[in-house]
């Protein structure tokens, strides 16, 4: 019997009534046994049904953990292009109050996101585009669009506004109902920028087109499609709707004056125009009442959104043909008178430095022919008054040329403190003689050498240093250059020449550069000068382009200041040195045959002397045909030669002599002895064949070198 069942028999029934039972306890049992089966049988199919969902649950939860994982590696990429895009996302309630907003907000605006987070949208809209963006909201609740789309302006943190492009749209809950916008804000103000700048350009090049007194035309397939007033009034056309979309052909003759039909050469140009993309020729048209005249016509080709086309500028030639001549005319007389005062200069230069030269000359031969004690005075005089007429003659002369625009800078090695030195020992006797101190400072790292035009610094230098002497009767004067730096190779330099002199009222300082002019009317008749020493300092160093400017106080001193920059050298190529203190090698010229060819006597008597002292033998030809015939005859090492003489100038002459055949003639030095400072007729001298030229008055130290150099 079952177990079950044996259990509630004996709890419940007697032994007289089990076995009064005995036919319903048996039925029972074998339910009993039945269900024990049963239930065997369904424990099994749990089991193994356990075993199964437990394996599936391990399962899922891999997959459930793998899931998450790739979910949370979708949302941090979501997450990471969130935060970098270059837009604002956001998303509102249907409240309008900002529910999300991403970082490009706070790049955008300046306004921190938490901050934001629940303000209404409406606040941070230019209240100008409000009622748009109002409207946009409108047809998106109402199911009238789907996205809107929008340019708005957005409250920046500063109190300003930035331009955006808005892309907005509804969201929906489950139920269908709108529950709010999400979208993306752009930041377009560079786009906005350039469109403003773009509608000025078009505006101010509209206004230029329409206003502009030259000729403007648009044409396309020789059809006029656009001009403007200037274009109508050269045709003589008053309303445009007469002349736009009318062909060329309308406007010209039948014939061009090359003989070419207007119709033919009119394709022909404008083919080449839109070939090259430019084209100019002059074109014979005519006005609408059927008179011709002439133009320049410059056509551009210009491609446009609905085609190519040229743009037209058309010049009247009838005006500018009237003003070339004009121009022509006042350009001859102005070369005319150019040329005439050149003349006059180079024959005054020549006229009075001729005798200059016989002045000097015989006051250097005397000087140094052991004068007596009583005559080194009156020579001295003689001497000085010499040196004075030069320099006026000399500032006369560069004047002259610093204004026809003939000065020609020179860019040599030299040494610069050498040349510094070599100014200030020109003043210290003159500085002496009237007590005054004479004190040089040279910034130590300036360098040694530079290049530029040691002729015209000098010329600046000792004109301020001759001012400076001059107008000063006590205390000292000053040379001090100083060191303002060096950029890739170029040394800015800062001259400054000051003095303890008279000084300059500060209401005359700006006069003392002009022309012919000194502080002070007395000052010419007291000091004396002609007033060109500034001018010509002032526009020598502008050419030089540098600048010079002054302070000063009347009775306190005066300082000038020079700046210029200058190359610094790689050369340091030694000068040679043509002041009183060069050491002349007698034995390197000693012995020497040299012909002079000079028609003065004055001037053959100064340059005899000189070359007896060097022991130089020496013969002497009156006329360039002397010359050449003596030169071709003769054994000579060097000819000193005259460029203005009778039968033959020395130009003519040195040129015969160049075509001689044997060597000897062509390697033959020849010096030029010319009293013009003008640079074309130094280029003239070397052009004719000449190697080098001395100016008159001679410097007995700058021919010896010269001949020095070009006979050894």
């Amino acid at each position: 019997m079952h177990r079950l069942l044996k259990r509630q028999i004996r709890k419940y029934l007697s032994i007289e009534q089990e076995g009064q039972l005995s036919e319903f306890l048996n039925a029972v049992d074998e339910a009993y046994l039945g269900f024990d089966s049963d239930l065997g049988h369904l424990e099994n199919i749990l089991e193994k049904s356990s075993q199964e969902l437990f394996k599936a649950n391990q399962e899922l939860k891999k997959a459930v953990v793998s899931k998450t994982e790739e979910i949370e590696k979708t949302h941090s990429k979501l997450e990471s292009v969130v935060n970098n895009v270059n837009e604002v996302i956001f998303q509102t309630n249907s409240e309008g109050e900002w529910i999300y907003l991403n970082p490009m907000w706070e790049k955008i605006t300046g306004f921190k996101i938490d901050s934001s987070i629940g303000r209404k949208t409406f606040d941070f809209i230019h209240p100008l585009d409000i009622e748009g963006c109002k409207n946009k909201v409108r047809e998106l609740i109402s199911g009238g669009i789907h996205r809107g789309f929008n340019e708005l302006r957005l409250l920046t943190n500063e109190g300003s506004f930035v331009w955006c492009e808005l892309t907005v749209r509804a969201t929906s809950d489950v139920d269908g109902n709108i529950n709010g916008l999400t979208g993306t804000f752009k930041d377009i103000s560079e786009r906005k920028r350039l469109e403003l700048e773009n509608k000025k350009n078009e505006e101010k090049y509209k206004l230029i087109f329409e206003k502009s007194s030259v000729a403007y035309l648009v044409i396309k397939k020789a059809q006029f499609i656009e001009c403007n007033q200037a274009c109508l009034d050269l045709f003589g056309v008053k309303k445009r709707e007469d002349f736009l979309l009318r062909n060329v052909l309308d406007f010209s003759p039948e014939f061009q004056p090359d003989g070419l039909l207007s119709e033919v050469k009119a394709m022909e140009m404008i083919q080449k125009g839109k070939s090259n993309g430019f084209n100019k020729f002059d074109w014979i048209h005519k006005k609408e009442d059927g008179t011709e005249f002439p133009v320049e016509v410059a056509l551009n080709s210009v491609n446009l959104m609905d085609g190519n086309v040229l743009f037209v500028v058309l010049n009247d030639l009838m005006e500018r043909k009237a003003v070339e001549q004009e121009l022509i005319l006042a350009k001859e007389k102005a070369e005319d008178a150019t040329s005439a005062k050149a003349q006059f200069l180079s024959t005054m230069s020549h006229e009075i430095r001729t005798p200059m030269n016989a002045v000097i000359g015989v006051t250097h031969l005397l000087s140094e022919d052991d004068p007596r004690e009583d005559q080194i005075q009156n020579l001295n005089i003689l001497k000085l008054s010499a040196d004075n007429l030069m320099t006026l003659i000399n500032d006369i002369l560069d004047f002259s040329k610093i204004e026809a625009g003939r000065v020609d800078l020179e860019a040599v090695d030299f040494n610069f403190r050498s040349l510094v030195g070599n100014i200030a020992s020109g003043f210290k006797v003159k500085s002496k003689e009237k007590g005054l101190d004479l004190i040089v400072d040279v910034d130590p790292k300036i360098p040694a050498h530079v290049i530029g035009d040691p002729m015209r610094i000098s010329q600046v230098l000792n004109n301020l240093c001759s001012n400076a002497i001059k107008f000063t009767e006590k205390g000292s004067v000053k040379i001090k250059v100083v060191f303002l730096g060096v950029d890739k190779n170029i040394v800015n330099l800062q001259f400054q020449v000051s003095d303890t002199g008279i000084g300059i009222p500060m209401n005359k300082q700006d006069q003392i550069f002009n022309s012919f002019s000194q502080a002070d009317s007395n000052t010419t008749r007291i000091y004396g000068g002609t007033g060109l020493g500034l001018t010509i300092s002032k526009k020598l160093i502008e050419i030089m382009n540098g600048s010079i400017s002054v302070e000063s106080l009347p009775e306190k001193g005066t300082t000038f200041m020079v700046n210029l920059d200058l190359s610094i050298s790689h050369k340091s190529m030694p000068k040679v040195g043509f002041t009183t203190e060069s050491i002349k090698d007698i034995d390197k010229v000693k012995g020497l045959h040299v012909l002079v060819a000079e028609d003065n006597e004055m001037n053959i008597l100064i340059i005899k002397q000189f070359l007896k002292k060097w022991e130089i033998s020496y013969e002497i030809a009156m006329n360039g045909q002397i010359a050449f015939d003596k030169v071709k005859t003769g054994n000579f090492d060097m000819v000193l030669m005259d460029l203005q003489m009778p039968i033959m100038d020395g130009y003519h002459t040195t040129i015969n002599i160049r075509k001689l055949k044997e060597e000897r003639f062509v390697k033959l030095p020849i010096l030029a002895i010319t009293a013009s400072a003008f640079s074309e007729i130094r280029k003239k001298v070397l052009e004719a064949g000449m190697n080098d030229f001395v100016t008159k008055p001679i410097n007995p130290d700058e021919l010896f070198a010269k001949i020095e150099k070009y006979v050894n």
